[in-house]
């Protein structure tokens, strides 16, 4: 299955009346190399730049309430939401999300909000066309390409979200068993506040070497040259997560979610750090399920090779 009709409805005349609030707001040029630049998009929900935070609303969203009411309806952890906007006589090039998949818990909604039946989108070789005010699920972890063959500006909102039961109860039953088959990556929740203080987090301080393969997954904003070696990370407990520096400059934190167990702040769970036991304490893995081994080719949308279940890469820790 490609796509999925989700059981939810929304007004067209109200994402329309938000939409013509933030038409004013500054939109930002899309990354990837398949498109010429005219594919331009607003956040509704981001990261702040330090990277040591989960996702939240922008400025941008106060300027549309329905837009709001819509997101926080959604019972579940976001991650980037935007507006995407597509003139007419402009295309996305064919390319593939390979993050976006059941395997590596994140998936990626749309709310149509303006369309046209010349608006020409194809998933896996299979052309789909979604209506405004409908909630939809694309299997974007396949090639797919987008062109407007129409004379009005193409208007989504998509919304990544991490997987719980929420998400799994809007899904048709047999496409989450068919899932189950190949493991799904669900959200888990923290620890109990008693065991994620600093002082109960200080036994995980430590320096390790981060392996060049996972830097496209933790080095964001390093330039590719940087991105091809392995980088010098030190972490260390701060406000009961572990912050991590790379290179000196702290790029991530995690978050405890088992006696050894840390989620990545701001990434799916399908990325998880586990510490060996305390007969082992200078061991650790870093575990990432539902990407491919080229994670440098999928970051640009070009994926190589299958999407691998479950890869685990050790981690040889300094205390």
């Amino acid at each position: 299955m490609i796509c999925a009709r989700l059981p939810r409805d929304y007004d067209p005349e109200l994402l329309r009346r938000d939409l013509d609030s933030l038409r004013a707001l500054p939109q930002a040029p899309q990354p990837g190399p398949y498109h010429d630049g005219d594919w331009t998009g607003l956040e509704l929900y981001a990261q702040l730049p330090d990277r040591l935070h989960h996702f939240g609303p922008t400025p941008a969203l106060d300027h549309a309430p329905y837009l709001a009411r819509i997101l926080a309806e959604l019972d579940c952890p976001k991650l980037l939401v935007r507006l995407l906007t597509l003139p007419p006589g402009s295309d996305i090039g064919e390319h593939n999300d390979a993050g976006s998949n059941f395997q590596f818990g994140s998936l990626r909604l749309h709310v149509p909000i303006v369309t046209h039946p010349d608006v020409i989108m194809v998933i896996d070789g299979e052309r789909v066309f979604w209506q405004p005010g409908e909630l939809w699920w694309g299997d974007f972890s396949r090639r797919h390409w987008l062109r407007n063959d129409s004379d009005v500006t193409r208007v989504h909102m998509v919304i990544d979200v991490q997987i719980n039961d929420f998400v799994l109860g809007l899904f048709p039953p047999e496409l989450v068993a068919e899932k189950r088959q190949t493991g799904i990556s669900t959200h888990r929740p923290l620890v109990a506040e008693a065991e994620r203080t600093d002082t109960t987090l200080a036994p995980f301080a430590c320096d390790f070497t981060l392996p060049a393969t996972l830097m496209p997954l933790f080095g964001h904003g390093t330039s590719l040259q940087e991105l091809a070696r392995d980088g010098v990370a030190q972490c260390h407990p701060e406000n009961g997560r572990l912050v991590v520096t790379l290179d000196g400059a702290r790029a991530f934190a995690m978050e405890r979610v088992g006696e050894r167990s840390f989620s990545i702040i701001g990434q799916p769970p399908g990325i998880e750090v586990e510490f060996s036991s305390a007969d082992d304490p200078e061991k650790a893995e870093v575990i990432v399920r539902g990407v491919p081994e080229d994670l440098y080719a999928a970051q640009l949308g070009f994926q190589q090779g299958p999407i691998i279940p479950e890869q685990r890469f050790p981690l040889k820790l300094n205390r």
